[in-house]
């Protein structure tokens, strides 16, 4: 049955003409499994059913009861069309990129009257609209959104029409929506902010700074300071955008992507104006793994570039894309403007893409640790067994605490410690401890106190189980910092102190060094457990930050209270935009007015009684 299901499709693809076309497999109940694009379709199909291939392709062949094909009239037109016909149909073999909702889009709604930002996690493909993402770290993409909706205010009422009204909303009033509802701007002017906003997202920063720039110089010649002054803060805060890259100097002006490929997972390295500001990793479907890393870098361009209009001047790729020329050709198109695609060899941008493969590979030595299959289970085996015979254990360590601290200039200093029960991130054994900001600039203090503190706070304190093993980040100096704190323990666990330049051990209170080579399954799982513990206390010192900066600011204002603080952040948004406000924006808050609004100013503004 099978040979006379071959039979047939070899005598259909027979038929096929050498021309360019898109072609699809298709099932017994008239399903498309399965759409490509070829610049010969009778040698590509061909080609399908005179070679066994991998799995995925002797799948396609098994399933197939028969193959169509339509014939364009360019490889180009040939290569949208197939985008075109993949997103309608979604055939169940070919690559499909799967993102499901991880990572936010912002959309502008230029199919209604005065369009609006939005951002979205949900793709609606029928919607036409300008599209701009993935953005990787969605607080950025919300102090980015901020940004944008200060410097260029557009409307912020939902609905695909504004509402009419007589007099404008409290936020029309505090001047950070036009108010299209009762005629506050002309619909040239509103075009005009809405061109400006989607310059700034299509990556071309370096055009909003010379046109920000020139505003701010403009008011400060007509002697309008306070608008000016406006100006220069957001320029700041434009500059400001995302962090220094590895990048030198020759990318400080250029929008680029760099793109690595590793088995079924994909990472694109995103860098705005010579700022790195986040990665992006997506995922193939599995069946894909096994292919061609030239194919796969073909496919993953094509299906991430047509999702999104924020398509760089420069895409960097770890492997050369089959169809390279075709590809670069579609990219222009959409782009509107010139592009390179490339493979560095050398210098900055050689960099810039070993960076993103090895920043891939980490996060795939990672996931294999998390995950929950046979092999994992193997490895982590493995990797217990050998701390067990290098740390001199009757057993493997099933109980693992990891520590670090951290401060910023010895403000907000804290320190955490995580828990792995075999080989494992246990969540429930996490920990976070804010310190005095005695010890901001003291490590081993903090390491000291957070170890006294855990055994404390810990519910079986003093009776039942015991952690087999506590990691230090860090040398000698934190491992007995550790050991004082330990001191209290009546069966305190082994304390292993990692050190982060050559990745050696300095084990016990006998200081033993070792050195485990970089694929020691036993030493990858320690990293593993040292980045935990990295995460985990970075993200309690941005909160602690975050929350340290409304309490020193906001909260020490005279005759502001709880109700009022709530009125102010939810009207301005952050104490920033609060500081940068004038009287009059302060008082139209209910509840502030006039001398109110004054004190707010003194006080956040560094004046009398002010905390700067």
């Amino acid at each position: 049955m099978a040979d006379g299901i071959r039979g047939s499709l070899r005598a259909a693809a027979a038929g096929a003409p050498h021309l360019p076309g898109v072609y699809s497999f298709v099932d017994g109940k008239g399903e498309i499994l399965y759409i490509g694009k070829a610049g010969d379709l009778f040698r590509r199909l061909s080609g399908h059913l005179s070679s066994e291939g991998d799995a995925r392709h002797r799948t396609l062949v098994r399933r197939a009861a028969s193959v169509e094909w339509t014939v364009t009239r360019s490889e180009r037109e040939a290569l949208i069309l197939e985008a075109e016909l993949i997103r309608l149909y979604k055939p169940p073999l070919n690559v499909r990129l799967r993102s499901g909702n991880r990572y936010p889009y912002i959309e502008v709604t230029t199919d209604e009257e005065y369009p609006r930002l939005v951002i979205t996690r949900r793709l609606d493909p029928a919607r036409t609209v300008p599209r701009f993402g993935p953005y990787p770290d969605a607080r950025s993409l919300r102090r980015l959104m901020a940004f944008l909706l200060e410097a260029w205010p557009l409307r912020r009422c939902g609905g695909e029409k504004p509402p009419s009204r007589e007099s404008p909303c409290l936020m029309g009033q505090m001047k950070r929506c036009p108010a299209v509802c009762c005629g506050g701007i002309t619909r040239e002017e509103y075009g005009a902010r809405v061109e400006a906003v989607v310059g700034v997202l299509r990556g071309d920063w370096e055009h909003a700074r010379n046109r920000m720039r020139r505003r701010m110089e403009r008011l400060s010649a007509e002697r309008r300071y306070e608008e000016a002054a406006r100006w220069r803060d957001l320029l700041d805060r434009l500059e400001d955008y995302g962090w220094p890259s590895v990048a030198g100097s020759g990318m400080r002006s250029s929008s680029t992507d760099a793109i690595a490929i590793r088995e079924n997972w994909a990472l694109v390295m995103q860098v705005r104006s010579g700022r790195a500001t986040g990665s992006v990793r997506l995922p193939f479907n599995r069946r894909w793994k096994g292919a061609e890393p030239s194919e796969l870098m073909s496919i993953f361009l094509r299906s991430y570039y047509a999702r999104t209009m924020e398509i760089p001047g420069e895409i960097l790729v770890s492997v050369e894309p089959a169809d390279r020329e075709l590809l670069v050709d579609w990219l222009r198109e959409r782009r509107g403007r010139s592009l390179s695609l490339a493979r560095p060899g050398r210098g900055e941008r050689r960099e810039l893409i070993e960076l993103a493969c090895t920043e891939l590979e980490h996060f795939l030595e990672r996931l294999s640790w998390e995950s929950r299959g046979a092999e994992s289970a193997k490895r982590l085996s493995r990797a217990l067994e050998e701390l067990r015979e290098l740390l001199d254990l009757e057993a493997p360590p099933a109980w693992i605490l990891g520590l670090d601290a951290s401060n910023l200039g010895g403000s907000y200093p804290v320190a955490a410690i995580v828990s792995f029960r075999g080989g494992l991130p246990d969540k429930s054994g996490y920990r976070r401890f804010a310190m005095s900001p005695d010890l901001g600039r003291d490590d081993p203090a903090m390491i000291c106190e957070a170890v006294r503190r855990y055994y404390e706070s810990y519910p079986d304190a003093g009776e039942g189980e015991r952690p087999d093993l506590l990691l230090v980040d860090g040398g000698i100096t934190q491992l007995r910092a550790a050991a004082f704190g330990a001191s209290g323990w009546p069966d305190p666990p082994l304390l292993v102190a990692i050190a982060k330049s050559e990745e050696s051990l300095l084990i016990g209170s006998e200081e033993r060094k070792a050195l485990l080579p970089d694929d020691s399954p036993g030493l990858l799982l320690l990293r593993r457990i040292r980045d935990e513990a990295h995460r985990f206390v970075i993200h309690y010192h941005r909160l602690s930050r975050s929350r340290g900066e409304l309490r020193s600011r906001l909260d020490d204002v005279p005759g502001i209270g709880p109700r009022l603080r709530g009125l102010l952040l939810s009207s301005f948004g952050s104490v920033e935009r609060i500081a940068a406000a004038t009287a009059s924006e302060l008082a139209s808050v209910p509840g502030v007015g006039r001398k109110r609004a004054e004190a707010i100013r003194r006080w956040l503004s560094g004046g009398t009684g002010g905390d700067r």
